[in-house]
């Protein structure tokens, strides 16, 4: 494993450069370019922030940089699963030229994933800004923790996906909507506290998801850091993955060639 990973940062200059082209793709010809990135997520919250605002009765400006915090998080978690499933297959012509380490391509896309979460990010600071300025000096300290942690995360999943996606092309339809029954099991745009059920709320609490999103909310919303729970929750998830990826590798690297 050790030469495996030498031989991806040995090809870092590849993998940096197609995921600035992908960017440069990616918001080509758009008026509103790298803008979009934070503007949508901020007009969903609005949205969702007025409606289920008014169903639980939630002052708006507070459930707001609530709904936001969760989307943009959500948006990098679902992003490497939806965009990860295609990360192989859309990198087929350079598969086939190069004898590059397959998870150089599922980094790319992780990479691109991340830039786009930073760029919705200075949407949830200018909010902070104004409503809890106070939470800005404890977030500018572990906000780089966070958005390294949930890179790291990013990277195998992504593997994962795309190495499946690769074998079994119903997967990404699959994998969405299993992200979509994760969507409505996670906090992402409601508070625990509003659930009355002691069960729902116990499942919500062990959802690894519950915890990726406090890397983010506790030091923007509440201005402390992720407790050890947090962290502990995330490192154990990301360990998983991990090890679920390096069995990907070693077993199916050398045959997904033939899947082409």
């Amino acid at each position: 494993m050790q030469n495996y990973l030498t031989r991806v940062w040995e090809s870092r200059f590849f993998w940096v450069y197609l995921a600035q082209a992908e960017l440069r793709y990616k918001f080509r010809r758009s008026k509103l370019g790298v803008i979009w990135t934070m503007l949508y997520p901020l007009l969903l919250t609005l949205m969702m922030a007025v409606i289920l605002g008014s169903l639980f009765k939630v002052e708006v400006k507070n459930f707001a940089p609530y709904v936001f915090s969760g989307l943009i998080v959500w948006e990098f978690l679902v992003g490497s699963v939806i965009s990860g499933c295609q990360s192989l297959i859309v990198s087929e012509a350079y598969i086939k030229q190069y004898n590059h380490p397959f998870a150089i391509y599922p980094l790319k896309t992780t990479l691109v994933n991340i830039y786009s979460f930073l760029l919705a990010l200075p949407g949830l600071a200018l909010w902070i800004f104004f409503l809890q300025p106070r939470n800005l000096l404890v977030s500018l300290a572990a906000l780089p923790v966070s958005i390294i942690l949930l890179f790291l995360l990013g990277w195998p999943i992504v593997l994962i996906v795309s190495f499946i996606n690769l074998k079994y092309r119903d997967f990404g339809q699959i994998s969405g909507l299993v992200m979509q029954l994760i969507w409505y099991m996670s906090p992402v745009f409601y508070d625990i506290k509003m659930i009355n059920s002691t069960l729902l709320t116990n499942l919500i609490e062990i959802n690894p998801v519950t915890h990726i999103l406090n890397l983010l909310r506790a030091p923007m919303l509440y201005g402390q850091f992720p407790s050890l729970l947090d962290y502990g929750y995330v490192f154990c998830t990301m360990l998983i993955f991990y090890l679920a990826a390096i069995l990907f590798i070693s077993r199916s690297e050398k045959t997904l060639i033939f899947y082409f």
